[in-house]
């Protein structure tokens, strides 16, 4: 244990006498950079709203599928989207089934290539530029489901947010349980 403590403590020293003998230039740049960053803080402290310092999981409101008095499935979409709405598996399944929708697969192509939901067409957000042709074709207030492989991806959120705020599509809605979910419950795949 001494002697951990005593290399810990040489290690330090060791640190200490580098930054003594480094050039003018050096420290000058060092402390340039420390103090942007000290000031960098300071003003986001004082925003009205401030920059969060760290990704926060966006939370969309999320829609479901509804049963009507003679157990028939109902889906409403709401007017006027000003962004995403979350779906669940059951509403994706509905909207597939009575093809009300496209579903757009964001992943790579590659993983598109090993699995995805039936009917499904790939336009990985990483390229999308590459598939604006096919966006090209695809009527604005059509119902458009983009999901990707689900948990911490956020590949889906990007690209519904670029097809609702950048391309004008009305209606985009986001399936956050992705492809794992949907092939764990032996729902239609290709």
């Amino acid at each position: 244990m001494e002697l951990f403590l005593f290399l810990f403590r040489l290690k330090q020293f060791l640190n200490v006498c580098k930054f003594l003998f480094m050039t003018n230039t050096q420290k000058q740049i060092i402390g340039l950079i420390l103090l942007s960053i000290f000031f960098g803080l300071i003003r986001n402290y004082f925003l009205e709203s401030p920059l969060s310092l760290l990704k926060e999981k966006r939370i969309f409101e999320t829609i479901e599928v509804q049963t009507n008095n003679n157990g028939e499935f109902t889906f409403d979409l709401p007017k006027d989207l000003t962004e995403p709405l979350n779906i669940t598996i059951e509403t994706v399944d509905y909207l597939r089934i009575t093809n009300q929708s496209i579903i757009i697969d964001a992943r790579d192509e590659e993983d598109f290539n090993k699995g995805r939901i039936k009917g499904a067409i790939n336009i990985p957000f990483d390229y999308y530029e590459e598939f604006e042709f096919q966006l090209d074709d695809i009527d604005l207030e059509k119902i458009l489901i983009v999901y990707c492989s689900g948990g911490e991806c956020s590949l889906s959120i990007d690209l519904a947010d670029y097809l609702m705020l950048d391309r004008g599509f009305f209606n985009v809605l986001v399936y956050e349980g992705g492809w794992p979910e949907w092939k764990g419950a032996g729902l239609p795949t290709e």
